[in-house]
């Protein structure tokens, strides 16, 4: 089996930004005739109800539960989970593995929205950005799925292609 290589190799974090490692993501899509059969059947194999709107993130353990999409979620897991798409029939949806299509930065500490906000088109005060909301945005222009993980965290997850690019704005905006 081959190694993941982040697509970060070689440069180094500081306190407030970096790559996080040790993930997992699938993303699972409902065909269009089987829609609640697929939520009734993601609840009985991932142990909660899938969120209902777009935008907010439902955890489950160590998972993290998002809906992308109608009918369309990503599951983000830690590697010690292991590979999750299997753990879905293929007759339920469409189910695939974008772990290494993605790479996950993070900013935070105090002013991490503030330094997303320098390039980003979203109010990323608490009240209006919440923990465990995430949205579907871009930065510089590169599409990214930026995730409010905690009070002062936010994830941003980009395809492995641009994260060197936004990385690289990452570090300009906050310094």
């Amino acid at each position: 089996m081959f190694e993941r290589r982040s697509a970060l190799a070689g440069v180094s974090g500081t306190a407030r930004i970096g790559e996080s490692r040790g993930w997992g993501l699938v993303q699972a899509a409902a065909f269009a005739s089987t829609h609640a059969q697929f939520r009734e059947d993601m609840r009985a194999i991932l142990g909660a109800e899938l969120p209902t709107s777009v935008g907010t993130v439902v955890r489950v353990g160590e998972r993290q539960l998002l809906k992308t999409g109608a009918e369309q979620y990503w599951i983000i897991t830690r590697a010690a989970d292991g590979d999750f798409a299997p753990a879905i029939p293929a007759q339920m949806g469409a189910v695939t593995s974008l772990s290494h299509s993605r790479t996950c930065m993070f900013v935070e500490g105090e002013g991490a929205g503030a330094i997303l906000s320098k390039g980003v088109p979203l109010d990323f005060h608490p009240e209006s950005f919440r923990v465990d909301q995430f949205a579907l945005t871009g930065v510089h222009h590169t599409p990214v799925l930026i995730h409010r993980s905690g009070a002062q965290r936010f994830d941003l997850y980009a395809l492995r292609t641009y994260a060197l690019t936004v990385w690289e704005w990452l570090e300009d905006a906050s310094a």
